[in-house]
């Protein structure tokens, strides 16, 4: 925190690209409180000074206009805290200036908080070298080839290296900013502006309750076998039913799931049961324990068990998040986050 009775001083980063709902959740995170503030606390005015930052080319992308009222990337040198939004083709190298300008404050000893795929932009500044980041799970790949030294987290919500914080997948931004507030201002600060966003303080579980995996074209010798497993995943199917069926040793068909799905048979049939569960889960009225049968498993302390090892939740948490919600009002958050984005923007 800034010393000597000044505010902190915080920066968010815009650059050609930067998403506008990012820029929104730290503005109102951490920029000055709107009235309905006083709701919760006797106060408006910010712990933070909050400035942006940005280059002839910054555009936010989602509304597509320019920020005004905009900080030279020189104006990072004063900043405690540098927030870096996410934005559109993270894996594009950008504004050297501005890169710069972020390796600058990060060997000054500037916290870096990164948003989503502001993680990309951190990368390519040079400053993330055997550090532990996350960003959006649909990209991981992306970022490991890009930044083979840094240590990817891509299953988690948060991830807290120290000096260097990351958030994965947009709405995760809020996670973030507000563990930033939690750390910086304690728990009952930071419940008050998430009462202030509408949104949970914390949240359980991390990115693996909403990962899925894209689905392969099956044209190899296996298409067949996949296709009649994924019809029968509520039956009892064994290595050796499957070698069956493929009319080919337990090893060959080992050899093959391997080379056509990069996974081992039994591997690949757990993943597509626990597939398969979370589509119930979030379309059907069946219960858990009805699921956990109509995919094969054969016990319910098994299915539980095999689903919280691949989304990192349970069965009854996940439908509660992800299940059907026919009839029921929509939710009200994010209206004052889009508020702060035009007050930001007039």
């Amino acid at each position: 925190m800034a010393t000597g009775g000044s505010p902190h001083s915080l920066a968010i980063v815009v650059l050609e690209g930067t998403l506008a709902l990012d820029v929104a959740v730290a503005a109102q995170v951490f920029g000055p409180r709107p009235t309905a503030f006083l709701a919760m606390r006797d106060e408006l005015t910010s712990p933070y000074d909050v400035f942006v930052c940005g280059g002839p080319t910054s555009r936010l992308r989602t509304v597509g206009m320019a920020v005004r009222d905009v900080q030279p990337w020189s104006a990072l040198a004063s900043a405690d805290t540098v927030v870096v939004p996410g934005l559109d083709e993270p894996d594009r190298h950008r504004d050297g200036e501005a890169l710069d300008a972020i390796a600058g404050a990060a060997a000054r000893g500037a916290r870096l908080v990164a948003l989503c795929t502001g993680a990309f932009v951190l990368g390519f500044a040079g400053v993330l070298t055997g550090r532990r980041v996350t960003t959006h799970w649909a990209l991981a790949g992306a970022f490991r080839e890009l930044f083979p030294d840094v240590e990817l987290l891509d299953d988690e919500l948060v991830v807290d290296d120290g000096d260097v914080l990351s958030s994965g997948g947009m709405l995760a931004a809020a996670d973030l900013c507000l563990h930033v507030l939690r750390q910086d201002h304690g728990q009952s600060y930071a419940n008050d502006v998430s009462r202030l966003l509408v949104s949970p303080p914390f949240r359980t579980g991390g990115q693996a309750q909403y990962r899925i995996e894209a689905r392969s074209r099956r044209n190899g010798s296996l298409h067949a076998v996949l296709e009649w497993a994924d019809a029968h995943l509520d039956e009892d199917i064994t290595l050796a039913s499957l070698a069956a069926r493929a009319q080919v040793s337990t090893r060959t068909l080992s050899r093959r799931f391997e080379t056509e799905t990069g996974r081992g048979a039994l591997q690949w049939l757990a993943t597509r049961r626990i597939d398969r569960a979370r589509a119930l889960l979030e379309d059907s009225p069946m219960s858990v324990t009805e699921i956990a049968f109509a995919t094969g498993f054969g016990s319910l302390a098994a299915f539980r068990r095999q689903f919280a090892k691949q989304t990192g939740t349970t069965p009854r948490a996940y439908r509660a998040t992800f299940g059907d919600r026919a009839g029921r009002p929509p939710a009200q958050g994010w209206t004052r986050v889009q508020s702060s984005l035009k007050e930001m923007l007039s």
